[in-house]
């Protein structure tokens, strides 16, 4: 039988088609499960001596459990956003609760989507514009706060031998928590930090915390259902801590999360104390895939830690928080670095600024003067040991013997600030931001002194602020 050129031509097409289809199968699906505000103190695999996450423990002993993740800001949509785009949250101009990235920021589709993955989203979304945040398929909740599990069981069984990545964003733990919780309150354990949360509360947040247990045991037994576990990478973790002074804080109990990786075969079980953040989960996936990591961002992959071809990944990861635009807002904003044990922290508007401030003669603004007092024991720097104060309640930044480690955490931060165009300097002025918060107007949980009504001149824009010519 003979062939013309033009059947030759469509042979090696088509043999160079089914080449192309064998090596992507061979690539791994990712399923990225994320809880919502839940302290990494409350996992039974991370030291709580109750068993309140059975199915998250299960998962700790066939994963490698990280004790030392990151996410970039202690509050949903800068965590979220940081996570979707590998970028920190000034960069990526999501530092704010409720504002979205700068258009034209690239995310784990537009990386993932040119390799052959389909990109999905179930469950809570809180990242915006929808312009930038885009899904081949978005499965949304129904009329309750559970995940569509019935609807993700029905894509994970109709996938075939398509590559795809799938977040699945649960609203628990999230409150508001029930007002008669079945979990005994007496039972419940307040970490030392815990200062505002009453035992009740706990017991509601832990009824949550078993929901969320009862949706991680039906997604893995799906994967398992179908097929797909073996040659799936499948991460949990939560986007940042729980509670006042966890979530809007820059404390490790706010920034460092739970994070599991498990790949069987592929992954070796265990734990590491590599320093990692959220920023380089995009750049890990895209590696994994087979893919050159994007850029303008700023992770890095921790792909051959994952390997076990290296034990330790970054030497210090940022954090930060802004209190305006949240709920209780004020103005406050902070800024961290965290090393591999020291932890350093600058708070921008402390009453301790704010005495040096009139002691120069210079004039007070009376948000200011407000923002400063809901900390009045607050001091402007903070350092803390985390291999000895875990909880971060002894202060070593007057410490003599501490000096040098300060000096150089403290220099690493304003560096990473000055390179992410930060707005806020050593003693430089403090804005007013543009937000669904005023600080001049009363809100959801903020109540402005009448007498300050309407009385700032002027909010800036954040990606204006931080933006670059």
């Amino acid at each position: 039988m003979k062939f013309s050129y033009k059947h030759l031509i469509l042979l090696a097409c088509c043999l160079a088609g089914m080449c192309a289809e064998a090596i992507a199968s061979k690539k791994p699906n990712f399923v990225f499960f994320l809880s919502d505000d839940q302290l990494k103190a409350d996992y039974g695999c991370y030291g709580l001596p109750l068993d309140l996450t059975p199915i998250t423990d299960q998962l700790a002993k066939e994963g490698l459990v990280f004790d030392q993740m990151f996410t970039t800001q202690a509050i949903c949509a800068p965590s979220r956003s940081s996570l979707f785009t590998g970028q920190y949250p000034i960069r990526n101009g999501c530092f704010i609760n409720h504002i979205g990235v700068r258009q034209g920021t690239k995310t784990v589709y537009d990386a993932l989507k040119p390799l052959g993955y389909e990109v999905v989203l179930a469950g809570k979304v809180h990242v915006q514009p929808r312009s930038v945040f885009r899904w081949d398929k978005y499965i949304p909740y129904g009329s309750s706060k559970d995940l569509p599990l019935d609807k993700i069981d029905h894509y994970l069984k109709s996938a075939g031998n398509k590559r795809f990545c799938l977040f699945i964003t649960s609203n628990y733990p999230h409150g508001p928590y029930p007002k008669t919780p079945k979990f005994p309150a007496d039972q419940t354990i307040r970490h030392p930090h815990i200062k505002s949360s009453s035992n009740k509360a706990l017991a509601g947040y832990y009824d949550h915390i078993a929901k969320k247990e009862k949706e991680l045991e039906r997604v893995l037994a799906m994967l398992k259902k179908h097929g797909l576990e073996s040659n799936t990478v499948f991460c949990y973790s939560a986007d940042h801590g729980n509670g006042a002074d966890a979530k809007y804080s820059v404390y490790d109990r706010g920034l460092n999360v739970p994070f599991i990786v498990r790949w069987p075969g592929k992954i070796k079980p265990g734990r590491t104390d590599a320093l990692v953040s959220y920023v380089d989960i995009l750049p890990t996936f895209v590696e994994i895939a087979e893919g050159k990591s994007p850029k303008n961002i700023d992770g890095k992959s921790f792909y051959p830690l994952l390997k076990g071809q290296i034990q330790q990944h970054r030497q210090t990861v940022f954090g930060l928080m802004t209190q305006q635009g949240v709920l209780a807002t004020h103005v406050f904003p902070r800024r961290s670095a965290r090393g591999k044990r020291y932890h350093y922290i600058r708070n921008f508007n402390t009453l301790e600024r704010i005495r040096r401030d009139e002691r120069a003669g210079k004039k007070i603004d009376p948000f200011h003067r407000l923002g400063a007092a809901k900390h009045p024991d607050t001091p402007e720097e903070e350092l803390y040991d985390a291999k000895t104060d875990p909880f971060e309640l002894v202060n070593l930044a007057q410490d003599p013997r501490y000096a040098k480690i300060k000096a150089q955490l403290k220099q690493e931060m304003f560096s990473w600030m000055k390179q992410q165009n930060d707005f806020l300097t050593v003693d430089g002025k403090i804005p007013y931001l543009k937000s669904k918060h005023p600080i001049d107007q009363s809100g959801e949980q903020y109540t402005c002194p009448p007498e300050l009504a309407g009385t700032v001149k002027e909010y800036l824009d954040p990606h204006e602020l931080t933006g670059r010519e």
